[in-house]
């Protein structure tokens, strides 16, 4: 009896066919903004969650201009409950007052594009506290600190408000690699919240999202585009859409304007202005 030894290192026809056969099929456009409805109508619902008193803590996770914060944004509004919405960096002692400023049931703290706060171990901390599972949420600030007593803040509360964290960074991804020296972190922030992965992180997924935004009308209307132009900012962003600097919504409204300002000659002026072309 005779054996066919493989060459080491060297899968067989067999493994690669296999292999092949498991690969996931790419999603068709339809597909694929199906999805992302259905995740943008989570994190809206979600929201609303954290208003009634019923979502403690949420991560929203998703490329940079696609209308996450716009989305939170709408809602707190319309729920008239206190809330606040900090954009960029916020230090440790800042974020403890706020969170004790806005501690109370029902009360929301979004923290936008704050990814810098992985960097500082006081303010991840306090950050972790204000997520936790626990039935009880204590925060604490043990520090010496002017800023407290000056505003009479005790440096031990308990927070029942809820928090909103949202990143243009794909957490899982850093999760599952394991080699960012943040992934530990944003493994604990997962852990103590719900995470939402809008699934927007490829050119691919951006366009069918941008085309959706444009073609139900609200920023062509908002823009007041001319429905003849309409047409020419879509194709414009789909022949592009691999060179653009960026494809998100901003892009989408950055088009809008150049078309009403430059009738005549719009496509020449936005492919120098928002192309990496050379």
């Amino acid at each position: 009896m005779s054996f066919k030894i493989a060459k080491r290192g060297r899968p067989s026809n067999a493994d690669l066919a296999a292999r092949e056969a498991n690969k996931p099929k790419p999603r068709s456009d339809a597909q694929i903004l199906t999805d992302l409805k259905e995740r943008f109508d989570i994190l809206s619902m979600l929201t609303k969650g954290a208003t009634a008193k019923n979502i403690r803590a949420l991560v929203v996770s998703g490329a940079p201009g696609v209308g996450k914060t716009y989305t939170v944004e709408q809602i707190l509004e319309q729920s008239n409950v206190p809330h606040e919405i900090v954009r960029g960096s916020l230090s440790a002692i800042n974020l403890y007052m706020l969170a004790y400023q806005f501690r109370k049931p029902g009360n929301v703290i979004v923290l936008d594009d704050a990814d810098s706060i992985f960097a500082d171990e006081d303010a991840l901390n306090i950050l972790k506290a204000l997520c936790d599972t626990s039935q009880t949420r204590k925060v604490s600030y043990m520090k010496e600190a002017i800023q407290l007593r000056e505003a009479d803040i005790p440096k031990s509360f308990e927070f029942n408000g809820a928090m909103i964290f949202i990143s243009n960074l794909d957490f899982q991804t850093f999760v599952d690699e394991g080699r960012n020296k943040y992934a530990a972190h944003f493994e604990a922030l997962m852990s103590r919240s719900l995470y939402l992965d809008l699934r927007l992180h490829n050119r691919n997924e951006l366009s069918v999202w941008v085309n959706h935004i444009a073609e139900s009308g609200r920023i062509f209307d908002r823009e007041n585009v001319p429905a003849s132009v309409r047409p020419a900012v879509l194709s414009f962003l789909s022949t592009n859409r691999d060179s653009l600097r960026e494809l998100s919504v901003r892009t989408l409204l950055k088009t809008c304007q150049l078309a009403k300002d430059n009738p005549k000659n719009w496509e020449s002026i936005a492919r120098v202005l928002l192309t990496k072309s050379r």
